[in-house]
């Protein structure tokens, strides 16, 4: 009898914790400004790599990956030629997951691809360094040694295919259950814990998966309270009034949205545009059970967050009232 009761109650917890409306707390930070010099029309990502900032401007004449130091914003120096060199890039991507503080790079309009180095950079050295053969043929995310990640085709059973120690295998559910489809999604890797952590552009949609081997298993899911789309003809509709995750990062206790709070802040998405004042001012901050615990005002509208798993530091590069590097204790 008492293994009975045990059971329901077991059951009962699991589909409260799965169903139940969370009510976070409301609080405001002010930013801790790190760098006030940060030239640029429109800033790309943020990367923190073990003592290093790292942030993108794809749209620079010049180079295009800037490093800071994290302890307190120090321009270090720049990186990433932009040209049509055999070393420089016309329009450069970069791959989010950094290996041994070298940040992959390859040219969406040009043959180029190749490691960027902040070793070599602090060093006085050519940061460029050439990709071995076998990532050059990949054509997967590189997360960590031996570990590489893409989206798998759509109308496949799963989300994700992982190539771990030369074994390929899939992984991950679709956020939309009855479309599969794709969409754009920001990722973060905590390749100490093993964590994977994805949410969409689109919708407010947050999931996590842990590595177990050579593949990864879905720890929990959070579905959005109110649908912004419809599924018409068998694809998915989205209200582009309304947005999801902007950026994505995980510290030492929790996992963090850059979203808007659609309760204080209703604004038209697709009023935004390139107005880097109307981007969220907001970040969602969730434990590693799936619970939102808080939702933190930035006190700046904020393009971009990024962290680790040493500290809950959270750094991001915002507006106040130029492109500013900040830093918040969560």
């Amino acid at each position: 009898m008492y293994k009975i009761a045990f059971y329901i109650i077991s059951v009962l917890t699991v589909f409260t914790s799965c169903t139940s409306t969370d009510v976070p707390d409301k609080m405001s930070l002010q930013p801790q400004v790190m760098n006030d010099s940060l030239l640029t029309t429109m800033p790309g990502d943020l990367l923190l790599i073990d003592d290093y900032l790292v942030w993108s401007d794809p749209f620079s004449d010049n180079k295009f990956l800037h490093v800071h130091r994290s302890s307190d914003g120090k321009y270090i120096g720049s990186m990433g030629q932009k040209g049509e060199g055999p070393q420089e890039f016309v329009s450069p991507l970069i791959n989010r997951f950094s290996i041994n503080r070298c940040i992959a790079a390859h040219d969406a309009n040009g043959k180029t691809r190749g490691y960027l180095s902040i070793d070599s950079l602090i060093a006085g050295k050519e940061p460029f360094m050439s990709l071995s053969d076998f990532d050059r043929n990949i054509q997967m995310a590189k997360l960590d040694k031996q570990l590489y990640l893409i989206e798998t085709e759509n109308g496949e059973n799963d989300y994700f295919k992982v190539s771990s120690n030369g074994k390929e295998s899939t992984f991950g559910v679709y956020p939309v259950r009855e479309v599969k489809q794709h969409m754009g999604t920001y990722k973060t890797y905590d390749k100490d814990r093993g964590l994977l952590a994805f949410g969409p552009f689109n919708f407010s949609y947050l999931a996590l998966y842990k590595k177990e081997g050579d593949n990864f298993k879905l720890l929990w899911e959070r579905m959005p309270e109110k649908e912004n789309y419809s599924v018409v003809d068998g694809a998915i509709r989205f209200d582009r009034s309304v947005m999801g995750v902007r950026d994505i990062c995980m510290t030492k206790e929790y996992i963090v949205t850059l979203e808007r709070d659609r309760e204080v802040d209703p604004l038209d998405e697709r009023t935004v545009g390139r107005n880097a004042s109307k981007c969220p001012r907001t970040v969602f901050v969730y434990d590693y059970n799936g619970k939102l615990l808080k939702i933190v005002d930035l006190g700046m509208p904020v393009m971009r967050i990024a962290a680790d798993g040493r500290s809950n530091a959270l750094y991001a590069i915002g507006v106040n009232p130029d492109f500013v590097l900040a830093k918040y204790d969560l």
